[in-house]
C-alpha cells in the first residue's frame, strides 16, 4: 500500500474518497432500491426493486399525501415492475445487466413480473454445488406465483431453485446467512394474516436452514418467534463469536437471540429484549456488524420510523453493542435506566446521531479497520406529509426551520465511521449531496474498495412546486438507486490524483 493508501487506511474515508459509479436507477428511475448486493468472482453485484413509491401508493393508500411524490399509475401493474441484478466489473469500469425478472401469466391471466426485487444476496457452496454460487433471494407480487430463490455458477445464468417451505402468502424473503455449513433465512412480508402490517412483517418468525439449496431440504432450526408470540419476524442475521445472532421485530422492543448451532433445532439464548430496555422505539433489529471483538446492532421502527398500524413512533434509530458475554453497551441513543444499570450513549449522540428523521440504522459494514453505519432518513417526504394532522407545537417548529431547509439540510441519508465504536465522524450526512437518497441501503468491503448503494424512490418523475404554488410532475434526473465507490488505491509510482 502506498502512502496515500495508507493515510485513507488511517483516517478512513470521505465522501471525497468516493466516486459515483451509478446513477439514475442503473439509467432507470423505476429501480428505487440498491436492494441487494455481493462481491462474486471479481465483481459487484446489485440486485433492485422497482417501483417502490408507486407500490406503497398502491398498498397502504394515503389519500391525505398530497401530491404523491411519484408519478405514478392508479393500477400499480401498469408500472414496469421487472426487478433487475446488475453487474459491475471494476477493472472496466463498466455496469451491464445481467438478469431482468420474466413476465409471466398472473392470476389475473395477464401479464405480470415474476419478481419485483431482489432482497438478499449470497456466496454459498452448497452439498450438490461443485463450486460457490451466488444464490438471490427475490420477492414476487401479489399475483404471480410465491418466490424463489435465484441461483448461479456464474454471474451469467440464473436459475431458480426450490423455495422454502413457506405458505404461498408469503411474497417475499430478504436475509440468506450462511452459519454452520447452512445457509438460513425466513420470511419477511405476508398477504395475508392479523401479521400483514408491511412488507417487513412474515407469516411466521421461523428460522429454517440448510445444507443444499438445490434439494431444498430446508428444516426449521428454532421456535416459532422463540417461543415468544410477540417476537412476529425474525428480520436480521449476523454471524459473531461462533454463533448466529438473530435479531426480530417485536412491538414490545426487539430481542436478540444466539445459537451455537449444531443439531436441528438449535439451543437459543436470549441477549436483548425490550429493545435493550428502550421499548417499542427499538421495534426492530434492522443491521448487524461484528467489529472489533463485538456484535453492532442498528435499530429502527418499520416503515421508516413510523410503524402506523402497531401505532409506534416516529423514532430514531440507535446504535447498540454486544459482547461475547452478552453485556452491552448503547453506542447512539437516548439515555435511560435499564435492569442492567444505566445506559447513555457513548459517542455522545443522541438517536439518529442527533437526528430525528433517521428512522432507521440500515447497514453496517467494516472495511479497513473502520465500522461504517448508514441511515434511513424520512426528511425528503416533508413537502408531501399531511402536517395539518401534526400536533400544533410540531407545525409551528417545522415552519420556523423551513421545510425547505429540512429537506436541503436533511433529505439526504447519512454514512458515518468509527474506528472504535464510540467516535463517530460523518462521511456524508446529505446522501452524498443528493437529497433523494433517502437511505444507505448496502455497504459491502471488497478488494477494490468499499461499496455503498443507495434507495432512491424519487423517479422518473416527481412531483415539483411551481411559482403559483401548483404542483406540476417533472422528470427527476437524479432519482433512482445510485452505487458509490470508494476510489481504488493509487498505484505506486503512478502521480496522485
Amino acid at each position: 500500500m502506498n502512502s496515500a493508501a495508507a493515510t485513507a487506511a488511517a483516517r478512513g474515508l470521505d465522501a471525497a474518497d468516493f466516486r459515483l459509479t451509478c446513477t439514475n436507477g442503473f439509467g432507470d428511475g423505476w429501480n428505487h432500491y440498491a436492494h441487494s448486493m455481493a462481491w462474486f468472482e471479481g465483481r459487484i453485484f446489485v440486485g433492485t426493486t422497482r417501483g417502490t413509491m408507486a407500490m406503497n401508493k398502491w398498498n397502504v393508500p394515503r389519500p391525505e399525501m398530497r401530491p404523491w411524490p411519484v408519478d405514478s399509475p392508479e393500477y400499480i401493474y401498469d408500472v414496469p415492475r421487472q426487478a433487475e441484478i446488475w453487474c459491475y466489473t471494476p477493472d472496466r469500469d463498466r455496469w451491464h445487466r445481467a438478469y431482468q425478472a420474466p413476465l409471466v401469466t398472473g392470476r389475473n391471466k395477464q401479464l405480470v413480473p415474476r419478481y419485483i426485487g431482489f432482497r438478499g444476496m449470497t456466496v454459498f457452496q452448497g452439498a450438490s454445488d461443485h463450486k460457490p454460487c451466488l444464490y438471490v433471494s427475490t420477492w414476487a407480487p401479489a399475483l404471480a406465483e410465491p418466490p424463489e430463490i435465484l441461483r448461479s455458477e456464474d454471474g451469467v445464468h440464473f436459475e431458480p431453485v426450490p423455495r422454502p417451505p413457506f405458505p404461498p402468502t408469503v411474497r417475499s424473503f430478504r436475509t440468506l446467512q450462511v452459519f454452520g455449513g447452512r445457509v438460513h433465512t425466513t420470511p419477511t412480508s405476508s398477504t395475508a394474516g392479523a401479521r400483514r402490517a408491511s412488507d417487513s412483517i412474515g407469516s411466521e418468525a421461523t428460522i429454517y436452514a440448510t445444507d443444499d439449496l438445490q434439494s431444498a431440504n430446508w428444516r426449521p432450526v428454532c421456535d416459532e418467534g422463540f417461543g415468544q408470540a410477540d417476537n412476529v419476524t425474525v428480520f436480521e442475521m449476523h454471524v459473531f463469536d461462533g454463533h448466529l445472532y438473530a435479531a426480530t421485530v417485536n412491538r414490545n422492543g426487539l430481542e436478540l437471540w444466539k445459537t451455537p448451532g449444531g443439531e436441528v433445532p438449535y439451543r437459543w439464548t436470549r441477549v436483548l429484549q425490550r429493545g435493550a430496555w428502550r421499548g417499542a422505539f427499538d421495534e426492530v433489529g434492522v443491521a448487524l456488524c461484528d467489529f472489533n471483538g463485538a456484535l453492532y446492532i442498528g435499530t429502527g421502527v418499520l416503515n421508516g420510523g413510523y410503524h402506523r398500524a402497531f401505532q409506534i413512533g416516529p423514532a430514531a434509530a440507535e446504535i447498540l453493542r454486544v459482547w461475547p458475554d452478552d453485556s452491552w453497551d448503547l453506542l447512539v441513543g437516548d439515555p435511560r435506566v435499564t435492569p442492567d444499570g444505566l445506559r447513555y450513549p457513548l459517542s455522545g449522540y443522541s438517536s439518529g446521531f442527533d437526528n430525528m428523521f433517521a428512522g432507521y440504522v440500515w447497514r453496517m459494514a467494516v472495511h479497513d479497520d473502520y465500522l461504517y453505519a448508514g441511515t434511513f432518513s424520512w426528511a425528503s417526504a416533508l413537502p408531501f406529509l399531511p402536517m395539518h394532522v401534526w400536533p400544533e407545537d410540531v407545525v409551528a417548529l417545522v415552519h420556523r426551520w423551513g421545510v425547505a431547509n429540512l429537506v436541503r439540510h436533511h433529505g439526504g441519508c447519512e454514512l458515518w465511521r468509527s474506528r472504535d465504536g464510540a467516535y463517530w465522524e460523518p462521511v456524508t450526512r446529505n446522501g452524498f449531496g443528493n437529497p433523494y437518497n433517502w437511505g444507505i441501503r448496502n455497504i459491502v468491503s471488497t478488494p477494490g474498495g468499499l461499496y455503498v448503494a443507495t434507495a432512491n424512490p424519487y423517479g422518473p418523475t416527481i412531483a415539483q412546486q411551481q411559482e403559483n404554488g401548483d404542483w406540476a410532475y417533472g422528470p427527476n434526473p437524479r432519482g433512482g438507486c445510485e452505487v458509490w465507490r470508494s476510489r481504488p488505491p493509487t498505484p505506486a509510482g503512478a502521480p496522485e490524483p
